[in-house]
């Protein structure tokens, strides 16, 4: 799936006819065999040293945190997916902990709107044992030690992890390398699509033949073309420019921000060209991302759009997809698939972090290892939620099993979609901590230049830099 170079030169000549991603991974080569076989034995000794050292710093680690308060609080912006997180450790944990132990306090409703709370809910003095961060700027509180307190306080080290997505112990390290938070997903995401519309107008109807008809960007572009035709222009292969993006900044290069300034890279350029164009043939709908007036979850049930590009956390109960159905007795509940798609990607993600006031060490050292590193407990979880969780042992069990299915996905088990897309994500050096403004700031440029408000994408990239440097005037300009 590795086309993006391909793919652009012959968007250059094709009038952005099709594009590609760079795909996620890459293959050991044989240079690095070699650098391996000639590593000195002093060299070896070295990293054993290392190796032993951090065994024995583990090992240390102890529960500090006191068992002074009543009830254990949980900071987020979602009340839906904790309280179901709630729900099932309250009939499942080993310690015997109730309801009435553990309280969920409203941040708001959105990731973005909950990072601007937090700072004022800490400030205040108010209870708080956990919260949640997103990967958006899990950075600004992780980095902040009067917001976060290290997972060892909890008797919790990198070590439990052995069996986590290596990229989400990663982001969650701060500058210093210390480790602040830990997840219960690996967010990795496909192409969610209407098998019936599927059938109708590409004549598929399985997800491997599916995956067949999109499985680089112009196999994607052409399905497009045809999906466009065969419906008289009322279906779009994709439902928003948005979900696009979330495939497309993924596979960027490098981060947003590099040595304290902006990057517009020609990706930034590509991207607009690229929606301008999708837009401009009917690809894609004009439903934005997040209406609030819920449209764009309408078109999954009018015929106006053919799929989602969706993550994990989508595909739970009462989530994005099961909108997008219109509920569990809606019109096209049961009536989707999901595939891995043009590339692989992942979007977004939630970690459990620890409160410096926290004092409720007991409760949340339970909570926080039944999430995220005990693979049974996390295989419950998996399996009454839907949740593709950030456990290897987990998730490979019950994709070997074949007796997961989601109603929502007429049955398919995505788990065994999702494994492939997981496997390959790698966000090291790629996250900053203003990435949910400035992704933001860019998404609303886009959208400009598409619906004409900018002539050109010059005009578009001008107004992006400008609105970024207006949210974050301390990067360098």
């Amino acid at each position: 799936m590795n086309n993006l170079k391909r793919t652009l030169a012959l968007v250059a000549t094709l009038a952005l006819a099709a594009t590609a991603f760079v795909g996620c991974g890459d293959d050991e080569t044989s240079s690095t065999a070699s650098k391996a076989d000639t590593t000195s034995k002093s060299d070896t000794e070295s990293k054993e040293d290392d190796k032993t050292e951090s065994k024995e710093e583990d090992a240390k680690a102890e529960l500090t945190v006191p068992d002074t308060g009543d009830v254990m609080s949980i900071l987020g912006w979602n009340a839906t997916e904790v309280g179901g997180m709630i729900d099932v450790f309250v009939k499942n944990n080993k310690g015997g902990y109730t309801a009435e132990q553990i309280k969920y306090v409203e941040q708001g409703t959105s990731g973005g709107e909950a990072a601007q709370k937090y700072a004022t809910y800490f400030s205040s003095g108010d209870d708080c044992d956990l919260f949640i961060a997103e990967a958006d700027w899990i950075l600004t509180y992780i980095n902040n030690d009067e917001y976060s307190a290290p997972l060892s306080n909890l008797g919790i080290t990198e070590a439990d992890f052995a069996d986590a997505y290596a990229y989400t112990v990663s982001i969650a390290k701060d500058n210093n390398g210390v480790l602040k938070g830990a997840s219960w997903q690996a967010a990795a995401g496909g192409y969610c699509y209407r098998t019936d519309l599927a059938k109708d107008y590409l004549g598929v109807t399985t997800p491997e033949e599916m995956q067949a008809k999109v499985d680089d960007w112009d196999k994607f572009m052409e399905s497009a073309a045809t999906v466009a035709e065969a419906s008289s222009g009322k279906t779009a292969m994709t439902a928003t420019i948005g979900g696009m993006w979330q495939v497309y900044s993924y596979n960027r290069d490098q981060a947003w921000v590099v040595d304290n300034k902006l990057t517009i890279d020609d990706s930034c350029t590509e991207f607009m060209n690229i929606c301008k164009d999708m837009k401009d043939k009917g690809y894609v709908t004009s439903a934005q991302q997040w209406a609030e007036d819920g449209s764009w979850y309408a078109i999954g049930q009018d015929d106006s759009t053919l799929g989602y590009f969706f993550s994990t956390w989508c595909l739970v109960d009462d989530a994005m997809l099961q909108n997008a159905s219109g509920g569990k007795d809606g019109k096209t509940y049961g009536k989707w698939n999901i595939c891995v798609g043009p590339t692989e990607y992942c979007w977004g993600g939630s970690w459990l972090c620890l409160s410096p006031n926290a004092d409720n060490g007991s409760i949340a050292q339970s909570f926080v290892k039944f999430y995220t590193t005990d693979a049974d407990t996390m295989k419950i979880y998996a399996t009454e939620k839907n949740e593709f969780v950030n456990n290897k042992k987990a998730m490979k069990e019950i994709v070997d099993s074949g007796e997961h299915k989601n109603a929502l996905l007429g049955g398919q088990d995505q788990f065994a979609v999702l494994m492939d897309a997981a496997a390959g994500i790698d966000l090291e050096g790629k996250i900053t901590k203003d990435d949910s403004t400035i992704k933001a700031n860019y998404i609303e440029a886009v959208n400009g230049y598409v619906d004409g408000t900018y002539a050109t994408v010059e005009d578009a990239l001008k107004a992006f830099e400008e609105a970024t440097a207006g949210d974050l005037p301390d990067l360098a300009w």
